[in-house]
């Protein structure tokens, strides 16, 4: 299933401004240019009474992205519905709340005031047909000036801009410690889990490329898809990555470079070419996967037949790689990595189904499939999918979500690797399978009897956009609650401090879990860490006031994955 952009403006806000003296202003005339199309849509959509229900189309809003609007002007917008048997009734607004000074008028839907308050406003509404079918959509609309940057946009603006200056080294993405350092020597950090940091901060420059189509966008992406092919080549071992790699003059933090030469810490220096390289090894799933998550999503995205090879190469070599030794990556020392075993028949190398590892490796060849079209990855893809049951093990023994005993990172692991076989699997029968299964271990997990061990109760933006752009499932209200996340992040730049959460009457505790709410805890507020969105959101206290500076991609990934999917306007 292609990257497509699910939603879009069906209506337009024309803003004709009187004719006055230079140094006069008169307020705007506002045309709805909505209202005469919606009353036309419904007049044309009336149908024969006696006509078959069968042949009509099912009830839909049409999403509306109204342009940014000035506070204290006059706003005039008509919500229009398709589908069903009209006339559409009773329009009301069922989470959210419209911008203060506006209302909805629930006989005709059409939305108009003089709105009173700057900010962005997001809200869910439904519309009845006359048989009573019942249709809903998320809308939304900044209340602000047109002529500036919207809250997410001027947000998405700074933590690009921390990004480049102090997280992007060689193609990876690495935290840091001493962030304000003025000779630059910033602590580089996160070295064991850069590869995994790595790959939501290309997720996010790819959405961001794609979007914005300029030369600076495409220079990042670019340089980081080339980082990502230099790092298989530093290791000597074809196909393979580590979990982080440098320069060894690089501003490293001092833990890590007392570390180089010392038996078992698994660093690597360079050799011939590659001499004043240095590099982590012992890599993993959840390394990996989060490499094939930006790369796979760069090639399908990014318009630039460089970008695409470099990601073909990355992923036909990392497959052959671990078809080659057992499923396993192996580390120079012919010794495969602790958890780096692909084998959907192996539980962390004892001889058990394991449906982590089935989705991660049936996701990574179909990719390979996809973007190389060669015949040895469509016969991998196969022998697993049909000889070895595959989808049957990711069916029954997807064992991420095991209660109150979850380890979040696990379930993140699974959910990249859905995203991308999901969208990528063009068989019909094997997608209603992958859908069902997607919904039923992942999204629903209704075997679970916690009120929260699943992704719809997570109001995750990443999972939740995954899993919607994915599938094709239309769920306002889950939007809602993911965009919600996203608007409020923390400004940048993103720096660990102590979060206390336990004494704030707001928050609902779980009774049944002490130390967790029973609702996410927003961004602003939740224990941070190198990607937020990969661990629970239902911790009340925790972190240190160290000032580690996280990359930003936490925000930047999902924000600009919406910006693609078109669910998050320009303006706002």
């Amino acid at each position: 299933m292609a990257l497509d952009r699910r939603l879009s403006v069906a209506l337009l806000l024309i803003v004709v401004p009187l004719a006055c003296d230079k140094g006069d202003w008169a307020p705007p005339v506002v045309v709805d240019a909505g209202a005469d199309a919606a009353s036309e849509a419904q007049a044309d959509l009336v149908a024969d009474p006696g006509a078959p229900d069968v042949a009509r189309a099912p009830l839909t809003i049409v999403a509306a992205r109204p342009p940014a609007t000035p506070a204290g002007q006059p706003f005039a917008w008509t919500l229009a519905a398709e589908g069903g048997r009209p006339p559409y009734v009773g329009w009301t607004v069922t989470l959210g709340d419209l911008p203060p000074g506006t209302s909805l008028d629930p006989a005709d839907g059409q939305w108009k005031g003089v709105p009173t308050t700057e900010g962005l406003f997001l809200f869910v509404v439904a519309v009845k047909d006359s048989l009573g079918a019942e249709a809903t959509e998320l809308i939304g609309v900044r209340i602000g000036d047109p002529a500036l940057d919207g809250p997410l946009a001027a947000r998405a603006k700074a933590y690009g801009q921390v990004y480049e200056a102090r997280h992007l080294w060689h193609g990876m993405s690495y935290g840091t410690w001493r962030p304000d350092d003025p000779d630059g020597d910033y602590g580089l950090s996160t070295l064991g889990d850069a590869t995994f940091v790595s790959g939501q901060c290309t997720q996010a420059m790819a959405f961001r490329a794609a979007v914005q189509e300029t030369p600076e966008a495409l220079a990042v992406v670019t340089a980081q898809l080339e980082g990502w092919r230099f790092f298989q080549e530093l290791t000597g071992v074809p196909g393979l990555v580590g979990r982080s790699y440098m320069r060894e003059d690089d501003p490293i933090e001092d833990t890590a470079r007392a570390q180089l030469d010392a038996p078992d810490t698994e660093w690597h220096r360079g050799q011939g070419d590659y001499a004043g390289w240095i590099w982590r090894g012992d890599t993993s799933r959840d390394q990996v996967s989060g490499a094939v998550l930006g790369i796979a999503t760069a090639y399908d995205v990014v318009d630039d037949p460089h970008v695409k090879q470099l990601a073909a190469d990355f992923l036909a070599d990392t497959v052959d790689h671990l078809w080659a030794n057992d499923l396993q990556f192996v580390d120079p020392d012919g010794e495969p990595t602790t958890y780096g075993d692909l084998s959907g028949e192996r539980l962390e190398h004892w001889p058990l189904p394991n449906g982590q590892a089935a989705i991660s490796l049936l996701a990574w060849v179909k990719a390979a499939w996809h973007m190389t079209g060669q015949a040895r990855f469509a016969e991998r893809y196969h022998e697993l999918l049909i000889d070895r049951d595959y989808l049957g093990i990711i069916r029954d023994h997807q064992w991420v979500y095991v209660g109150y005993s979850t380890k979040w990172f696990n379930t993140y692991i699974s959910w990249q690797n859905f995203y991308h076989l999901m969208r990528l699997e063009d068989d019909p029968a094997v997608r209603e399978q992958l859908h069902t299964i997607f919904r039923d271990t992942l999204w629903l997990n209704p075997d679970d009897t916690t009120p929260n061990r699943r992704g719809i109760a997570e109001w995750n933006p990443n999972k939740t956009l995954w899993y919607l752009s994915s599938t094709g499932e239309h769920d306002p209200v889950s939007l809602y609650r993911a965009l919600q996340m996203v608007a409020t992040f923390p400004e940048a730049p993103l720096r660990d401090r102590r979060v206390t959460n336990s004494t704030d009457p707001a928050i609902e505790q779980n009774s049944e879990q002490p130390g967790e709410s029973l609702l996410p805890i927003p961004p602003a507020t939740r224990v941070p860490d190198m990607v937020i969105w990969h661990r629970g959101p239902f911790t009340l206290d925790g972190g240190d006031d160290s000032g580690e500076e996280r990359t930003g991609c936490d925000y930047l990934q999902p924000y600009w994955m919406a910006r693609h999917l078109g669910v998050v306007s320009a303006d706002w």
